[in-house]
């Protein structure tokens, strides 16, 4: 097996650059890369030149997904490597990943190279196998947000002397402790941040449009989510004491932040567009996981799509297979399939690089989310000059009658804008029609005191 960098591949500047600030910092620390800024290739090149300098070398790299790590395997493959899919089929991979390991440890071989899941690198068999793996092993950790978190984050082998952490959102959302974790553990350093802005300007992703849509509540909406909202304010100084309390907190306030994702007049919205602007092909339809009425918000998108617009549109979920998201995103690339409606699978590095439009009809106040979802349209593709991203703000009815007086309703209103806003600001601030996009909210902002965003 050789381990080389291939051909095809002429790294840039900037991918040169992280490698060697890494190497600078010991072997240790997190690579802060704009999606579709060639994570990916930056860190099998870091892995490549340890090798080198190493002479052998084991490698373990972990992804959210399997169709995520599916990708990696690719990638490797393209590098000389013949990784282990330690992931799906414990009975297969758990025999190959033994002799592999004490093939390594007798000094029969001198690379190996394994790609697992977060979910199997979490569990006993996978850990049990970390123990007997070298100290002088390279951990790769894609999307690397997630191992924040105390579930995931308490797996992290120390013993590993090499570590790589892979992220366009290194922050984790109203989580600071866990940030922090993370980044203690990847050398308490990003070493190398390469913005969107940077990858924009310098011609390494596409520039894009950005069109915010304003969405209005239904009455039904709005007297339930202020109710969610007054339940909540009860529950918010007893949280701090009471688990019990915080519990039914988040729970109530999962369920009020499904109210904005599931919008009724979401759909209502979507049938405007499309009927303004036509429909395209290569667009992607991001969802909730809530419901529109009676049925899930994928499943009303794609109807519309289908029997009001007779669009070749699949849906694109967990329910369905591996494979078949492997030639659903080979039809979509093609034009054979002309839109996917997808609710979270596409979040995290699969590469759908053919997207020129998307519609975020369901998008949270989590930076990690958007940001991803963005990086997913901005990918360049042959005939591909720019992006267009069509944005669902949800604003409460009747604007114009909420005044300041109303101080708990107008208050209420005013933090789910700001949510909706900071979004606004991330997107719009980049975009090639900022100040256009700018005027849509602006009334609203002004309304709301919200004029620092």
């Amino acid at each position: 097996m050789t381990f080389e960098l291939p051909g095809f591949i002429e790294l840039r500047d900037y991918q040169e650059d992280a490698i060697q600030n890494w190497f600078t910092n010991e072997g240790q620390g997190l690579l802060e890369m704009a999606t579709g800024t060639g994570k990916t290739i930056t860190a099998l090149a870091l892995a490549n030149e340890l090798f080198k300098r190493k002479s052998r070398l084991n490698i373990v790299i972990v992804t959210p997904f399997s169709q995520l790590s599916s990708q990696w395997m690719k990638e490797c493959r393209n590098f000389g490597l013949k990784p282990i899919k330690a992931y799906q089929n414990s009975k297969v991979w758990t025999p190959q990943l033994d002799d592999a390991i004490r093939a390594y440890n007798k000094g029969l071989t001198d690379i190996v190279v394994t790609v697992t899941t977060n979910a199997t690198f979490s569990m006993a068999p996978f850990q049990n196998r970390i123990s007997k793996m070298d100290e002088n092993t390279l951990l790769i950790i894609d999307e690397a947000h997630y191992f924040g978190a105390k579930q995931l984050n308490k797996h992290l082998p120390h013993k590993f002397l090499y570590r790589l952490a892979l992220t366009a959102t290194p922050t984790r959302w109203m989580d600071e402790e866990g940030t922090d974790n993370l980044i203690r553990y990847f050398g308490n350093k990003v070493v190398y941040s390469f913005s969107l802005r940077d990858a924009i300007e310098q011609g390494f992703l596409t520039k894009y449009y950005y069109y915010p849509r304003l969405v209005h509540l239904n009455e039904g909406e709005t007297e339930e989510y202020i109710e969610l909202t007054n339940k909540i304010k009860k529950l918010y100084y007893r949280s701090k004491e009471d688990s019990d309390a915080k519990e039914s907190m988040e729970r109530l306030a999962l369920k009020r932040a499904r109210i904005i994702y599931s919008a009724e007049n979401k759909i209502i919205e979507l049938s405007h567009l499309l009927n303004e602007k036509g429909v395209h092909n290569h667009s992607l339809f991001y969802c909730g996981d809530g419901k529109h009425k009676e049925e899930r918000q994928v499943d009303a998108v794609l109807k519309t799509l289908k029997t009001k617009f007779n669009v070749n549109a699949k849906r694109f979920t967990s329910d369905e297979s591996n494979h078949e998201r492997d030639e659903l995103l080979s039809a979509f690339e093609s034009g054979e399939v002309e839109a996917l409606v997808a609710i979270k699978c596409l979040d995290e590095g699969i590469d759908v690089p053919a997207t020129k439009y998307a519609y975020l009809i369901a998008s949270s106040g989590n930076p990690k989310e958007f940001i991803q979802r963005r990086g997913r349209v901005l990918r360049k593709h042959a005939g591909k000059d720019s992006a267009t991203i069509f944005d669902f703000i949800v604003i409460p009815p009747d604007i114009q009658d909420i005044s300041e007086g109303m101080d708990d309703f107008y208050n209420m209103v005013r933090n789910q804008l700001k949510k909706e806003f900071l979004r606004f600001k991330e997107f719009s601030d980049l975009a090639i029609n900022g100040p256009e996009a700018e005027d849509v909210i602006w009334e609203l902002k002004k309304e709301f005191n919200l004029l620092d965003i």
